[in-house]
């Protein structure tokens, strides 16, 4: 008699695809990705070089064979878009131009910077850059160009300077108006963590009602902008300049919500409220780029997002601990109720061995450290034990009709059942406390509704900052490091 384990290591090898730097090793996943408008590709750690050159890899594909038009990064909006306006052109809004790829980051100051600031990026920017030049030579439609945008909420006080910047040229006597709003926060200085100690207790009158008023005026006074503008007055193009500030606005609004609201209740329902607030913003910001892209229907012309994030935001909360028992959203969940579940394809990132980028604590610098092996029966100790070199398995895949409708379904009934087991999966952010490891980095989740595809790599490595830090010793990256990513 065949015992369980020996039925399940077959299912796991008749499901399992190698995973290598050829192109065609990325063939399943693209097949299974099929007419999908969103894809969230995530990484099991912020500092593992694998995740991020396989991410890239795979975002090139989806660019140049299916037409995505933008990606939707885990950073600052503000950050984020001078990597945009260098593949777009170059050109800041003062109109001085942006150098080179490195160039690019130079926004990127807050920690932790190697997540942005690191060896894949400036080849993956200039891959960006140059893809954008040869559509449009080829094609003169700007529409069929890539775009770079960060999601994160943290940029406070540089997003509300960039929406009174843009209001100084196109509505002087908005920019009076909401500078008064703004300058609400100029009695807690630049500290957010003092505004959310400060109006929480009582201490001062918090900015809620400035900021919405702020975002709801450029949001009335969109038309009448745009219709003044158009044509002259702004470096870049006016609905996009408008669009860029519409952002910002929404940055303040919900950064002010997420700090005012740090301080209440417990540790526990603080921690899930400011997850599932971050990632509300997350989700809105990838509807707003969508709709500003594309038409918000369905179809043809339609903006389809590459969103790059922690697994533990892509995953779908709703098949994880932090979601059935702690009550967290995120934009893998967020995602699926906006665009419709049919019409999002989540990716895994894992790994199981070697070393990662990472800090001891917030706000340190990073290290480059070597990772505890997998514990007993977790996601990452069954991928490590039944597959012999790095690898995926694809649980689910989006079909289209004849009627041209997608629609998404499972592999394998077995393999879904096998893999939705709650087990242990690793979770590690910019920080790595490997002598707490189970307690500060694991979490049970059921892997199949929580990913449509997961890979794992079997021995990786800590990406290498691109500004040196004297904590971080380890292999340098090549030299002539080029793109697509390799060995």
């Amino acid at each position: 008699m065949v015992s369980e384990t020996v039925k399940e290591r077959e299912l796991f090898g008749q499901h399992a695809h190698s995973l290598s730097w050829s192109p065609s090793s990325y063939d399943p996943i693209m097949n299974a990705i099929g007419d999908a408008q969103i894809v969230l590709i995530g990484d099991g750690s912020h500092g593992t070089y694998e995740f991020y050159a396989h991410r890239a890899n795979l975002t090139k594909r989806l660019i140049e064979e299916k037409g995505f038009t933008a990606i939707a990064v885990e950073a600052d909006w503000p950050d984020a878009f001078r990597i945009n306006r260098y593949i777009h052109g170059g050109k800041l809004a003062d109109g001085k131009k942006i150098k080179n790829a490195r160039d690019a980051l130079a926004e990127f100051e807050r920690f932790p910077k190697w997540m942005w600031k690191n060896e894949v990026m400036p080849p993956f920017i200039d891959y960006l850059k140059q893809h954008n030049e040869r559509v449009t030579a080829e094609t003169k439609d700007a529409s069929k160009t890539v775009s770079f945008y960060g999601m994160d909420l943290y940029s406070l006080h540089r997003s509300a300077q960039q929406v009174i910047e843009y209001l100084e040229k196109v509505d002087p006597q908005g920019a009076k108006a909401a500078r008064k709003r703004y300058n609400c926060f100029e009695r807690f200085g630049e500290d957010t963590m003092r505004y959310a100690y400060e109006t929480q207790f009582g201490l001062k009158k918090d900015c809620h009602r400035e900021v919405i008023e702020n975002l709801k005026n450029l949001l009335l006074n969109r038309q009448k902008i745009l219709e003044k503008e158009m044509g002259h007055n702004l470096d870049g193009h006016p609905c996009e300049e408008q669009f860029v500030a519409e952002m910002n606005a929404l940055v303040v609004k919900d950064a002010e919500e997420y700090y005012r609201t740090m301080m209440t209740e417990d540790v526990l329902s603080w921690n899930l409220r400011l997850m599932t607030r971050s990632d509300d913003h997350f989700a809105r910001a990838v509807a707003s780029i969508t709709q500003f892209l594309g038409p918000a229907e369905s179809g043809p012309g339609r903006a389809k997002v590459v969103v790059w994030a922690h697994n533990s935001h892509v995953g779908d909360a709703r098949a994880t601990d932090m979601g059935r028992r702690r009550g967290e959203i995120n934009i893998g969940q967020r995602c699926r109720e906006i665009f419709g579940c049919d019409n999002v394809f989540n990716i895994g990132f894992l790994t199981n061995r070697g070393t990662v980028t990472a800090s001891h604590n917030w706000d340190e610098p990073p290290f480059l450290q070597r990772m505890n092996p997998p514990i007993e029966g977790s996601l990452e100790a069954i991928f490590d034990k039944w597959a012999d070199l790095d690898s995926f398995v694809v649980t689910h895949k989006v079909v289209t009709d004849d009627k041209g409708k997608t629609k998404k379904v499972k592999v394998s009934e077995d393999l879904s059942d096998f893999l939705d087991r709650p087990r242990y999966q690793r979770f590690i952010g910019v920080i790595y406390r490997r002598l707490t490891e189970v307690p500060s980095h694991y979490s049970k989740c059921s892997a199949a509704k929580q990913f449509d595809c997961i890979a794992h790599i079997r021995q990786s490595r800590g990406i290498e900052p691109l500004e040196p830090e004297n904590t971080w010793t380890g292999p340098k990256a090549e030299a002539d490091l080029t793109f697509p990513f390799g060995v």
